[in-house]
């Protein structure tokens, strides 16, 4: 029987290898590692960028978070394209591991890129060169991420197993950011925020690319994948029509678009509030990020019991909640303020986001599991690519309004990462950006989630 929006048949995909509910440790732990590329880059790039290409490049506010959100508008044309060659790849290796193996050595390639501006290159020679680093980025991000995020719908067939999975790869994330965040910005702070810290640093997230890509690669050399007998149709306006019938993927897509908007907007404030505001350093911006990262990965086990017993939906719901209200006393923080304050902020936000990071990120394998249910097509390729393209233009619309906000507010650009004397509007901006903003957004992200039902969970 034909599926009258989609025009497939339902269920005419033949499995490579039947998927089973659960899968050996090598191979769950080695596709959660293959996330330590794109997870040490994604806090490099929506943390320190900005505040390195303003402060230590040269490049205006608005220019620099200007270059960010084009490089996303690119990503547009480029995910979904990666996502529908994923979905019909017929490589031997499986649909999507040949696009992890190559991924994962042009992200290197990005991150040595991206932080190693020539100390020649200045005005619109900057402007030129970290564009063109960031397209390169975007792509890379894109050829290795999306392919990544639909390999777990093919992997197994439980709800509770594809937890199991995202939660291997929230203790990659966490080992990776804190890398990037913590020892990356202890190097940076050795070596005086010089050029020579910054191509250390690179070198750094270069490397957990490889690593991790070639692990997620070897690991999964025996998981299960699809073949798909019948592409589906790419016709645009089916593909719209079909995809608004799946209910829950597109709540999903809606509340990871606003919270990630307002996550790309606190992470990016945050070197400006430490450094040009509370007047603390690298080292110590490092250190806030080592608690915030061992909180979320010591967290891991306990979540995922939560989860199993809660359901996912309610445990959603009280971590985005309660992680807005954390970073709500970020209102009440100031100069000479004890750094246990600071600290302890760190670890409560890590340990919550923990939660809701492992729970929202499960999520979408089972709602590509529904869709397929619903539609009879495999394109998980092409949904991870939405979801994907909808996560990377959340920062960069996060990134973008802070860099905009800064500019308007009269934000003093410096040169060299030396700090600069703020006028008091940029500090109320910077205070309302990451104590205001989240909470006012947490409200109407728990609404859309609670209405994220699929036929047989929680």
């Amino acid at each position: 029987m034909t599926d009258a929006v989609t025009g497939n048949t339902p269920m005419a995909d033949a499995p490579s290898t039947p998927p089973t509910d659960r899968l050996p440790l090598w191979t769950a732990f080695g596709w959660g590692m293959g996330t330590l590329g794109v997870a040490a880059m994604y806090n490099a790039v929506n943390i320190l960028l900005l505040q390195y290409l303003v402060d230590f490049v040269g490049i205006g506010a608005a220019v620099a978070g200007g270059l960010m959100a084009l490089s996303k508008l690119y990503d547009a044309f480029t995910d979904p394209v990666i996502g529908a060659i994923s979905d019909r790849s017929k490589s031997k290796m499986g649909r999507r591991r040949p696009f992890v193996l190559y991924g994962c050595f042009l992200l290197a390639l990005s991150a040595i890129l991206l932080f190693n501006v020539p100390s020649g290159l200045t005005g619109n020679l900057a402007v030129i060169y970290a564009g063109g680093a960031l397209i390169l980025y975007a792509t890379a991000y894109g050829l290795f991420g999306v392919p990544y995020m639909a390999m777990p719908a093919e992997m197994t067939t439980s709800a509770n197993e594809r937890s199991r999975l995202i939660s291997f790869r929230v203790l990659a994330v966490s080992i990776a950011s804190l890398i990037a965040t913590f020892v990356g910005p202890v190097v940076l702070q050795m070596f005086n925020n010089s050029s020579t810290g910054y191509s250390i640093y690179s070198s750094m997230l270069a490397s957990l690319a490889i690593i991790g890509g070639l692990t997620a690669f070897f690991a999964t050399r025996n998981a299960p994948f699809h073949y798909q007998d019948s592409p589906y149709d790419l016709n645009i306006f089916k593909m719209v029509q079909s995809a608004w019938l799946n209910k829950p993927f597109m709540l999903l897509v809606a509340v990871k678009l606003i919270s990630l908007m307002t996550m790309a907007v606190t992470q990016a404030v945050m070197p400006f509030l430490f450094f040009q505001v509370l007047s603390l350093d690298s080292a110590q911006l490092g250190y806030y990020f080592l608690l915030f990262y061992l909180g979320m990965m010591c967290s891991q086990p306990v979540w995922l019991m939560i989860a199993r017993k809660l359901g996912k939906r309610w445990l959603f719901i009280t971590t985005t909640i309660l992680s807005a209200l954390v970073a709500l006393t970020w209102a009440l923080a100031s100069p000479g303020d004890p750094y246990i304050y600071v600290l302890a902020r760190g670890l409560a936000a890590g340990i919550i986001g923990g939660g809701g990071l492992m729970v929202g990120q499960s999520l979408l394998p089972d709602v590509m599991a529904y869709d397929f249910k619903l539609t009879g097509m495999r394109r998980e390729g092409l949904l991870s690519a939405i979801y994907t393209l909808v996560e990377k233009f959340a920062f960069a619309m996060g990134t973008t309004l802070t860099g905009l906000v800064l500019g308007l507010t009269g934000y003093i650009k410096g040169t060299g990462g030396a700090p600069v004397q703020q006028p008091e509007s940029v500090v109320n901006s910077l205070y309302t950006l990451i104590a205001v903003f989240p909470i006012s957004v947490a409200c109407i992200c728990a609404v859309l989630i609670y209405f994220i039902r699929i036929p047989g969970q929680k």
